[in-house]
């Protein structure tokens, strides 16, 4: 989504003009995103329910954020430890589940809430936010999915995965 954000942006430079937006025309700018068609429907009406809603203006609750179309819990974690820098806000993705999993720190669970709720448990609410972003780059750079890098890995010594000898298992995916 960061690729197509400047030209987006560029069409419809204020909350006011994403809210008037043709849903069509939207759909062109983020086409390369994959399930353009839902995002774009969910951006356009977003901003039509922050501007009849919320008074143009970001919500800052868990309750009020997941009323947002196309805004799920890590969506709404992220914008709350980000923007409103709420403690305890676990922005769980993929990596983040993978990651955990492998380093012990959850029960291997695979749903975002449950691993949410496991990290929420042993993070200090104030490092939760960043803890996750630096999990993100760890996971695209170094514990991929697919071929992790274990032998550059500075948490190899701790980490479950590897010490079963799962490392370097031919295709693992999202264990």
């Amino acid at each position: 989504m960061n690729l197509v954000t400047p030209a987006l942006f560029a069409a419809y430079p204020t909350l006011e003009a994403m809210a008037g937006a043709d849903i069509a025309d939207v759909e062109a700018y983020v086409h390369s995103c994959g399930f353009y068609k839902h995002k774009a429907r969910d951006i356009v009406l977003a901003c039509q329910m922050l501007l009849s809603d919320y008074g143009g203006k970001v919500p800052g609750t868990m309750e009020e954020l997941l009323r947002l179309p196309g805004v799920g819990r890590k969506t709404a974690n992220l914008l709350l430890g980000d923007i409103y820098g709420v403690p305890g806000s676990v922005v769980c993705d993929t990596h983040c589940i993978r990651i955990c999993g492998r380093l012990g720190l959850t029960d291997g669970a695979k749903e975002p809430e449950k691993v949410e709720m496991q990290l929420r448990a042993i993070l200090p609410p104030e490092e939760s936010a960043g803890f996750c972003h630096r999990i993100v780059l760890f996971g695209r750079e170094v514990c991929t999915a697919r071929n992790p890098k274990c032998d550059q890995c500075p948490l190899a010594v701790h980490c479950d995965w590897v010490n079963k000898g799962a490392s370097g298992a031919a295709g693992e995916q999202e264990r």
